[in-house]
């Protein structure tokens, strides 16, 4: 028997180079594990700070008519700035009293004809008579508007505003500030009847829909019945 040197096939790997090698795929594991907790912290921060900013741009870009959110804001607050800061700078009052009133008469408009129509679907208007009564007439959508931030928004400041000028309403006849009682009282009889007539106007809303309802639930009961009726007849 001959020994064939030269033609040994084992392959035999050194301790050195086997934990050259478990050190790699652990180092391969500990990135991959540091990238997946990165990107996790990453999407937790992303999420974190989306929910906590919400600022006014953020509030708007919600919302399904921006501009019509942002202008039935914008003469309320304008209105509502002027009145308690604009004095600090030194501009007359008879100057702040005619901005006032300004503010809270395009807010009237504005809420009245534009904002109520698009963002709610209600409308409301009154005709005087031949008598010289007044008439309410109220329009509406035939469903009501999905609460959403243009309806949120909506009647949030519709209901806001008057309490605000009915507060300092008081507050200036206490203090015998003519002119702010004034001003005061004319942001108040402007809010207010956008408030009352759009209240109104919801309540004539929710019951012609409720009469329709009934309506339509009466003609399809009596369609059944009657096609009831026709059936057994013929039967028998």
């Amino acid at each position: 028997m001959t020994d064939v040197e030269g033609l040994n096939f084992n392959i035999n790997i050194s301790p050195d180079q086997n934990a050259g090698t478990n050190s790699n795929s652990d180092q391969a594991k500990q990135q991959v594990t540091e990238k997946t907790i990165k990107s996790s912290k990453k999407a937790q921060k992303q999420k974190v700070s989306s929910n906590e900013k919400i600022d006014f741009t953020n509030f708007l870009s919600h919302a399904n008519h921006p501009g019509i959110v942002f202008f039935t804001l914008f003469f309320k607050a304008m209105a509502i700035v002027v009145f308690l800061f604009f004095g600090i700078f030194g501009m007359p009052d008879s100057l702040l009293f005619i901005f006032v009133v300004i503010l809270n008469s395009l807010d009237f408009w504005f809420v009245k004809n534009i904002s109520g129509r698009i963002l709610v679907g209600l409308r409301w208007w009154n005709e005087v008579k031949e008598d010289g009564s007044e008439e309410w007439k109220f329009e509406s959508s035939q469903e009501v508007k999905s609460k959403s931030i243009d309806t949120t928004v909506f009647w949030m400041s519709l209901y806001i505003a008057p309490v605000f000028w009915g507060v300092f309403l008081i507050l200036e006849l206490i203090g015998l500030k003519l002119m702010w009682f004034l001003a005061c009282l004319i942001g108040f009889i402007l809010t207010f009847s956008n408030t009352f007539g759009y209240y109104r106007c919801s309540k004539d809303q929710n019951k012609k829909l409720s009469g329709f309802f009934k309506d339509q639930t009466a003609k399809g009961f009596s369609k059944i019945m009657e096609f009831g009726a026709n059936t057994f007849g013929n039967n028998n």
